[in-house]
């Protein structure tokens, strides 16, 4: 199935800067949010706290649920429903700093008073806690170093793969590429009010692989091309394989985007959060393989040129 005819002749290289300062801004951004929130952008895997599931019947919804806590002094809480109709709710909130015997002894007191709030509110046979978790402070920080260097040595494995895949110019693309999906997939998340946890993580993850994979396409049709022609101008290689695959790049983010938006509808709780992520970070996926990756590949070859051609010139 061909949605882009072949023989197209798109100009996507020749838009790339009106893409870069796009892509410039909404990363500026997206460090600004990650500023700007601080501690609070962590959810209880990374910050500590308590994540108790609860089913509550009757005319119950999110804002009734979180304004009751408030009122019975529980403090600032997050509450997100499940699947629409099954009367399931997610309520995160913050933990105490404390430690060993203690930490138990404390999980018990918040989910008591959880439902000893949600009891008198909502009535004793609406109310039903269905599961409780504790992260301790020390552990959340020790998870948050750990994602974080997951994250970082996971860039810099595809880095060294791709350099030796393709060549060092086309790694840096992906990789700048990569980075740039995960930074505004990440505050674009932060954003709507989601908080990242470990299921952030995983959908980062998930959308480096994606990315670069849909780089690599590309990049191996490119290098196709360079192995049959003797003369040729890069910028025009990067738009005919990028007008080659487009039909492949629109059919396989959409059937992905299908499967991401039913989860995002009716997933619910935690499954909800991840799809959104991944949703964002297809779209960016897809975007920036055309317009930072390659664009960076062609930066890099320009300079590559440039000193090259100083470097002949006699002093």
């Amino acid at each position: 199935m061909e949605l882009i005819k072949k023989g197209s002749h798109i100009d996507f290289i020749g838009k790339w800067p009106y893409a870069m300062l796009f892509s410039l801004a909404m990363t500026i951004a997206s460090i600004w949010v990650w500023v700007d929130q601080k501690e609070a952008k962590y959810g209880v895997d990374f910050r500590g706290g308590h994540d108790i599931v609860v089913r509550i019947g009757g005319e119950a919804n999110s804002e009734t649920i979180r304004a009751a806590l408030e009122e019975g002094g529980v403090g600032e809480t997050i509450v997100q429903s499940f699947e629409v109709g099954s009367q399931q709710y997610s309520i995160r909130l913050g933990g105490e700093k404390a430690e060993g015997a203690a930490e138990v002894d404390n999980a018990k007191l918040v989910r008591d008073k959880v439902q000893a709030v949600l009891v008198k509110r909502f009535g004793g046979d609406n109310v039903e806690i269905l599961k409780t978790d504790y992260v301790g402070p020390t552990v959340g920080k020790e998870l948050r170093t750990k994602a974080l260097l997951a994250t970082m040595l996971g860039l810099l494995g595809i880095l060294i793969y791709l350099t030796f895949r393709f060549e060092f110019a086309f790694a840096l693309g992906a990789v700048v590429g990569v980075f740039h999906d995960v930074m505004i997939s990440t505050g674009l998340y932060l954003f709507c009010g989601y908080q990242i946890n470990m299921g952030t993580i995983a959908a980062a993850l998930t959308i480096v692989g994606y990315s670069v994979h849909d780089t690599i396409v590309i990049f191996d049709r490119v290098r196709e091309e360079i192995y049959k022609r003797k003369d040729f101008n890069l910028a025009d290689l990067m738009n005919e394989s990028i007008n080659a695959t487009m039909s492949r790049t629109i059919i396989t983010t959409l059937l992905t985007l299908f499967s991401v938006v039913a989860l995002l509808i009716f997933g619910g709780g935690s499954i909800s959060d991840l799809s959104f992520y991944l949703f964002v970070g297809i779209i960016c996926g897809t975007y920036s393989t055309i317009y930072v990756a390659s664009p960076v590949v062609l930066a890099w070859d320009h300079f590559r040129s440039r000193k090259y051609k100083s470097a002949e010139q006699p002093v």
